[in-house]
């Protein structure tokens, strides 16, 4: 039996993106203004490090999903504007995710991803949700 043991040095991590911009084109065609690429992409970037399948199931509510790691408090806001249909795994299609992610900054624009309203980014964000179309925190 031949085992192959890689070494690498201590301090090599992998880069984190700060933008996503394969992402763009598509956010456009779901309705994206052309004005918010670059906090989008960043924003992408930022939570779910560009990959579409993301899921951090140590957020409360089930978890955030996909690019845009939008969480599951919001489940009920999704499905009421027809963006899920049962669970919320259908985010980690790109399309639904962005289109989803575009309702719910129409409703509390990017507070929901914890920037302030200077647009700064709040290290430790109240997270904002949506319910029946209304924000609460």
């Amino acid at each position: 039996m031949l085992t192959i043991v890689l070494l690498m040095p201590a301090t090599a991590t992998a880069a984190r993106p700060v933008s996503c911009p394969t992402y763009e084109n598509l956010a456009r065609a779901v309705g994206w203004p052309r004005t918010e690429m670059k906090r989008l992409t960043y924003v992408l970037a930022r939570e779910s490090s560009c990959f579409a399948r993301a899921w951090n199931k140590q957020d409360p509510f089930s978890g955030s999903y996909g690019l845009a790691q939008l969480n599951g408090s919001n489940k009920g806001f999704f499905i009421k504007e027809k963006l899920v249909h049962k669970s919320m795994t259908e985010l980690f299609n790109p399309k639904k995710n962005l289109t989803a992610a575009l309702a719910l900054w129409k409703e509390c624009g990017w507070a929901c991803w914890g920037f302030t309203k200077k647009g700064k980014v709040n290290e430790y964000p109240r997270r904002k949700t949506v319910a029946h179309s209304r924000i609460v925190s």
